[in-house]
């Protein structure tokens, strides 16, 4: 992906933002489950995402 600033602002965030708002059947036609948002990853997941101290 090419970021272009300046004048033009910052295209590259624009159309990564609105490609990234497409939902495509691609997670649910290869993992057999819907997708979800990585939100719902993090908290299904947080036990391995908490850092313990020793």
């Amino acid at each position: 992906m090419i970021l272009v600033t300046g004048a033009t602002g910052n295209v590259g965030a624009d159309v990564a933002q609105a490609l990234a708002s497409i939902v495509r059947p691609t997670v649910e036609e290869v993992t057999g489950r819907p997708p979800r948002t990585f939100e719902q990853w993090a908290v299904a997941h947080r036990r391995l995402l908490l850092v313990r101290a020793h």
